[in-house]
This record gives structure tokens, sequence and C-alpha cells, in this order.
């Protein structure tokens, strides 16, 4: 663990420091938030895609303090930086789902029109990337016994970090319901 035995957490932040300030790393800390930079599938407004850099540098205004949790930052908060090909990725797919999106609120015919057909294609293709990528990194967390937390506002941004619960949760049921053999 991070030596916090000199960190003041009423003191004002350090923004070279981790999330809410804290001067924690990744294997330090005991809950690891996945930023998910990605707004591919919103259906209203935009945001959602540079919203885990809005809550990191929000997060240096928190106050720590919690009554019923007394020093409960001493376990350690992480938040990976955002990876910037996840982030460009969704730009880009953002650009072409709005396209479609505009093209079918219009009342055309999706195979009426090869480009959309092919846009669409893409778009769907980008969502099967990121459920992997969220499960991936997700599952790599959990297999090192982090809590895991998942920041983004997409809607389609928590189904490979469930997807990776769902395997953990059936991995450690099956290994502690396992009956033994005599």
């Amino acid at each position: 663990m991070s030596n916090l035995k000199d960190f003041n957490p009423n003191n004002v932040s350090n923004p070279n420091n981790n999330i809410f300030g804290l001067p924690t790393t990744e294997n330090d800390a005991e809950l690891i938030l996945l930023p998910v930079p990605w707004e591919v599938t919103v259906s209203y407004g935009a945001g959602t895609g540079r919203a885990p850099e809005a809550i990191f540098r929000a997060s240096m205004q928190v106050d720590l303090h919690d009554p019923e949790f007394n020093e409960a930052w001493r376990k350690g908060f992480y938040m990976r930086p955002v990876d910037k090909k996840v982030l460009m990725k969704s730009d880009y797919l953002r650009k072409e789902a709005e396209l479609y999106i505009d093209y079918i609120s219009k009342g055309e015919e999706l195979q009426a029109n090869q480009f959309m057909c092919k846009t669409l294609k893409e778009v769907n293709e980008g969502g099967v990337f990121l459920n992997e990528w969220v499960y991936t990194e997700t599952k790599a967390l959990l297999d090192k016994g982090k809590l895991v937390g998942v920041v983004g506002g997409d809607h389609s941004t928590p189904l490979g970090f469930m997807k990776a619960i769902g395997k953990s949760m059936a991995t450690t049921a099956s290994c502690i319901l396992m009956p033994t053999l005599t």
C-alpha cells in the first residue's frame, strides 16, 4: 500500500496524484476505476466519451471525510488513465452512428443504401470491440483480487464489466461449491 501515513486528506488535492488527489498506484489500490471513454450509442446529447476525464478532474474537489466510513480512503482508490485508442474509436464511430441515425430518422430504407449498411455493421462491430475490451480489462483486474468500478455513460459501457463479474462469480462459486470426492 502507498505510504498514506503522512497524507492529509483535508489538504488541497494534488492533481499529480490520482483520483481524489490520493497518492495511490494501481498496485496499491483496493478499488480500480476503469474509465470507458465511449459514446457511440448514446441516445440523447453528447459528452459521455469525455466523462471519465471530467470526473477525474472534478474528484480533486471531493471531500474525503465520511462519518460512517472513517478513513475509507486509506483502502486506496486508483483510476486508470483513459485509453486514447478507445476514445478515438468512439469519436469516429459516434460520427458514423449520427449519420446512420439521421438517415433512418427520415424513414429511409436501410437495404437501399449500401453505405448505411456498412456504417451499421461498423458501429455494431465497435460495440463488440468495446464489450470485449471492458471484459478483458475487468477480468484481469478481478483476477488480481481488485474491486473494479466502471466510469462511463454510454448505455453499452457496463456489459463487458457485468460479463467479467458474472464469470468471476461463477468461477468462485464453483470452487466453493465443488464437492470433494472421498
